[in-house]
C-alpha cells in the first residue's frame, strides 16, 4: 500500500519548493526563473497596452506605425486586432498556479516573430511607413530574441 504522505507530483511543477533531492534551488536558478517570469510579464503587458491603444486611440496609433489612418473596413479590423492583443496579453500573464508557462512562452514567441516579419514587410514592401514603424520592428525582434531561450526550458 502506498504511503499517503508521498507526493506523486513532479518537483519541477513547484520550482519554489525543494527539489527531488530535498535541496532548495540555488540563488542562480531563482534569479533565472525570476528573469523568465519578468520577460513573460513585460511582453504580456506590452501587448495589453498596445491592444488598448488600438481601441482608445486608433488613429494616433495607426498614424505613428503606418503613417496613415484606417478607412472603411480597416477601422473595425484594427479594433479587432486591439481586442486580440489584449486577449493575448491576458492569456500570457504569469499565474500563481503551479505548472509551466510554456504555452504562454510559445504564444508570445510566435506572435512576436510573426509581427516582426509582418511589420518589416510593411516597411519594405508598402508605402505605409510611420515614424515608429522601424522601432516597432526592432522592439518585436528584441522581444522574440528574449523569449527564444525560454522555449528550451520545461519550467518557465
Amino acid at each position: 500500500m502506498a504511503n499517503l504522505n508521498q507526493s506523486t507530483v513532479s518537483p519541477k511543477a513547484f520550482p519554489h519548493q525543494p527539489g527531488a533531492s530535498g535541496m532548495s534551488l540555488s540563488s542562480q536558478q531563482r534569479r533565472k526563473a525570476a528573469r523568465h517570469r519578468t520577460t513573460i510579464m513585460m511582453a504580456a503587458w506590452l501587448e495589453i497596452i498596445v491592444g488598448a491603444s488600438f481601441l482608445l486611440a486608433l488613429n494616433a496609433q495607426s498614424q505613428l506605425i503606418f503613417g496613415a489612418t484606417p478607412e472603411g473596413i480597416g477601422d473595425p479590423f484594427a479594433r479587432f486586432a486591439g481586442i486580440a492583443l489584449i486577449g493575448l496579453g491576458i492569456a500570457c500573464l504569469p499565474s500563481n498556479l503551479a505548472g509551466t508557462r510554456q504555452g504562454a512562452v510559445r504564444g508570445l514567441f510566435v506572435f512576436n516573430l510573426a509581427v516582426t516579419i509582418f511589420f518589416a514587410w510593411v516597411a519594405v514592401a508598402t508605402t505605409f511607413r510611420g515614424v515608429v514603424l522601424w522601432p516597432v520592428v526592432i522592439l518585436h525582434a528584441v522581444i522574440t530574441i528574449a523569449l527564444a531561450p525560454l522555449l528550451r526550458h520545461e519550467d518557465n
